[in-house]
């Protein structure tokens, strides 16, 4: 009551201000000033609201915050509250934490104020939760209820536990929490899959089917293991139930009992990693011989054996496909046989795959070739093949006998300089001994047992490399031209397909009686060699002797002309009858050295040079000069005295010059040119041959030109031939040079022209070859 009246009392006050004259009124800016003055003196204490336009007391605050605690659940935010009490957040905070202080069941945490109402409320919930699912995980409440993990668990689940949440802590995670009957109805779910189980299953499997948390799982898994076990407790890992470990042993059993063998691909199908030691306790009482992939009975290492036995007596051969299981591959194959092939077996057997032969057999199939071998050694030697072989194995035992040589020459200087350094002690016997034993190293190659001659070039060869080069080989007999004659034994037994096989094995042995039957009849060759060597000898010096005079003579001709047209004369000369003379001389020589000249007439200088360079060393020197000179010659006398060298390295003689053979043979050059004019018909070739008729006639000397030399004889035969006749000559030549300038066009004009031409030809052309053939000496004498 005494509140009310005081309440009545400052209304009335209030009213009479109210009515009272503007003069006696206080403005809002000075009732503001009289707070504030109030305030600094302390004798009143409020708060500001965030406009400044209301006071609050303490409590007043204190109460409202209260109130929006109660409507808002037991729950609120300070951030929210502060917006709408329209206060300044400190002072929120400062009254939130005076409240706290004041009553225990009130919780500031994270900014929010927490009733025990609403603790209470959430913990209904979580029970209501776990009647529903079962499980519930502390994780899950701290996202739903956006509280920290520890306030849920201690303030919320531990304090209401048995009290207003019924459920029972996870001894392995305190964060999980479930019901007594939802433990039991997933521990049924388990029992129940892992009996129906009957092979290994992975966890993850059983998991999926049985929608059972592992950890429930596992701990039922060591509740139910007589009904099977687990590799390993996560999901990756597998349930092996008992009952199908018994069925591995027995089909393990069953199975080596009826083929003899197991691979380790089958019983690792069953599941087993150690497949071994799981074969050797299901199999106590077996001779187990353990392979690279499969475990074998020694019954069927025996039936092997038996077999190869039957083979070797019989002279036949044993095909392993047909008495071993078809399950076996080359490898398994090879395995046993490695077992089977005893030391005294495998003398009298090769093998081929999966095939056995033995050696009386393998040499019943190759006798065929024995003929062949006959033939291709014959073949070698006819065609030269084996003469070359035998020449570059020479030249390569040349080679590594100068670098032996080489060799010996260091151990020499070291010997002396070890002398020098020793003084008289040093010299003797011994040191002969090691100058001998270090020759003996390089020329075997480290190689103490004698060898024969073949393998010595080998060994040499290989300790020279450097010097060498590639090893001679040649090849008489073929492996694809063994494998036919073998097929043709092979094929009736069902075996063709180790033809190429056995051709490979009796390759090297073959080729080497090839060799022998090649030297065999090579010797016999060179006996009746020598004798033709004689004759081909005398058959190049008859014709080089021809092709010497003929060049000389033609020289005779060519002086008389120009220096400028000298030299044209001259390089045609070398380039047609030069050129012929350097090829028989290359030929031979090439024949001589035994070199490899599969080349095609005439040769290119590329060709002469590669003979040249290699052929021996009484040939090179002169005839790389001979080569040479055929582009390098100025005179005709240069070229002369290189041919007149080389023909002297060969064992060749020039005959004496004759003068009346001289005669004679240019005598013969003029009938040979006037029966080629009166055969001839071609404008062009007609002057060439007349200007060159007329020319010898009127030398008495012969010229070799070709037909761009025409108009340069021509120039010359002005002296010699009438007005009329060098007019009929000049003529002719222009019209033939015209009929040459219009071949090339096709117009029809152009083609006219050329009809007209070739009729102006066709009449003068007797005219011309009358002249040529009527020609005498007159006044000019022969040039000696």
């Amino acid at each position: 009551m005494a509140d009310w009246d005081e309440i009545k009392r400052l209304a009335a006050d209030f009213q009479k201000a109210q009515l009272t004259t503007s003069l006696q009124r206080l403005s809002e800016r000075n009732c503001i000033e009289i707070v504030k003055l109030l305030i600094d003196k302390g004798l009143i204490d409020v708060i500001y609201t965030n406009d400044g336009k209301e006071y609050l007391t303490q409590d007043h605050l204190l109460q409202e915050v209260k109130d929006e605690l109660y409507v808002r659940g037991g729950r609120v935010n300070l951030i929210e509250l502060a917006k709408v009490l329209n206060v300044d957040f400190a002072k929120i905070e400062y009254i939130a934490k005076r409240l706290v202080d004041r009553e225990p069941d009130l919780h500031l945490l994270l900014g929010q104020l927490i009733e025990a109402s609403y603790i209470q409320r959430v913990a209904s919930e979580i029970n209501q939760k776990l009647v529903q699912y079962g499980e519930i995980n502390i994780g899950q409440l701290t996202t739903a209820y956006d509280l920290p993990t520890d306030f849920i668990l201690n303030q919320i689940v531990l304090g209401n536990l048995h009290k207003i949440i019924f459920a029972k802590q996870d001894p392995t995670n305190a964060h999980i929490f479930f019901t007594q009957s939802y433990i039991m109805r997933n521990k049924a779910k388990i029992r129940g899959a892992l009996a129906a189980i009957t092979k290994p299953t992975p966890i993850s499997v059983i998991l999926n089917l049985t929608d059972v948390p592992a950890r429930i799982l596992y701990m039922s898994l060591n509740e139910l293991s007589s009904l099977g076990s687990v590799t390993v407790q996560s999901p990756a890992g597998q349930y092996i139930p008992h009952v199908y470990e018994r069925m591995q042993a027995d089909y393990v059993k069953d199975y080596f009992q009826q083929n003899g063998y197991i691979t380790n691909d089958t019983v690792a199908k069953l599941g087993v990693s150690d497949v071994r030691s799981f074969v050797r306790t299901r199999l106590p009482e077996e001779k187990l011989i353990y392979m690279k992939n499969c475990i074998v009975s020694n019954r069927l290492i025996e039936r092997v054996t038996y077999a190869m036995d039957v083979c070797i007596s019989s002279n036949s051969y044993l095909d392993m496909s047909t008495i071993l299981p078809p399950a076996f591959s080359n490898d398994n194959m090879e395995e046993i046989l490695s077992h089977v092939l005893t030391p005294a077996v495998r003398k009298q057997t090769y093998v081929f795959g999966t095939v056995v032969l033995t050696v009386k057999f393998m040499d019943e199939c190759v006798k065929g070739c024995q003929e062949l071998v006959n033939e291709h050694a014959k073949r070698a030697v006819e065609s030269g093949n084996y003469q070359k072989y035998m020449a570059e194995k020479m030249m390569q035992q040349q080679d590594v006998d100068h670098f032996a040589m080489d060799e010996g020459k260091v151990d020499k200087r070291e010997e002396r300089r070890k002398k020098a350094a020793t003084g008289k002690g040093g010299g003797g016997a011994q040191g002969r001994e090691t100058k001998t034993k270090s020759t003996k190293k390089h020329a075997r190659g480290n190689k103490g047992n004698a060898m024969d001659s073949d393998d010595d070039v080998e060994m040499q060869s290989g300790a020279g490399g450097k010097k060498s080069g590639k090893e001679p080989h040649i090849e008489l007999i073929t492996v694809k031209e063994i494998a036919k004659v073998v097929e043709k034994t092979l094929e009736p037994e069902g075996l063709e397909m180790l033809d190429k096989d056995l051709a490979n094995h009796y390759y090297p042995i073959l080729s080497k009686q090839a060799l022998a039957k090649a030297h065999e009849l090579y010797e016999l060759s060179l006996q009746k060699s020598n004798q033709n060597r004689r004759q081909t000898h005398a058959s190049i010096q008859e014709k080089l002797n021809t092709l010497y005079n003929d060049i000389r003579l033609y020289e005779k001709g060519l002086k008389l002309f120009p220096s400028d047209v000298q030299g044209q004369l001259l390089k045609y000369l070398l380039k047609t009858f030069g050129t012929d003379v350097c090829n028989e001389i290359c030929l031979y020589v090439a024949a001589e050295c035994n070199l490899n000249t599969n080349f095609n007439a005439p040769l290119t200088a590329e060709q002469r040079t590669k003979i040249a360079n290699d052929s021996g060393a009484e040939y090179r020197a002169s005839l790389q000069t001979l080569c040479k000179s055929l582009t390098a010659s100025e005179t005709v006398e240069d070229f002369l005295e290189k041919t007149e060298k080389a023909m002297q390295a060969c064992s060749m003689m020039l005959k004496k010059i004759d003068k009346k053979k001289d005669r004679n043979l240019i005598l013969c050059h003029k009938h040979g040119l006037l029966e080629q004019l009166t055969n001839c018909t071609d404008p062009a070739l007609v002057l060439h041959l007349a200007v060159l008729i007329i020319f010898t006639i009127s030398t008495q000397t012969m010229l070799h030109a070709s037909g761009r030399h025409v108009s340069s004889i021509l120039s010359f035969l002005q002296t010699v031939l009438t007005a009329d006749d060098s007019k009929v000559f000049t003529n002719y030549h222009d019209l033939v040079l015209k009929l040459l300038s219009t071949e090339s066009v096709t117009t029809e004009e152009a083609k006219s022209n050329a009809e007209d031409i070739t009729k102006q030809l066709s009449e003068q052309t007797p005219i011309v070859k009358s002249i040529a053939g009527n020609f005498k000496k007159a006044g000019v004498t022969a040039v000696e």
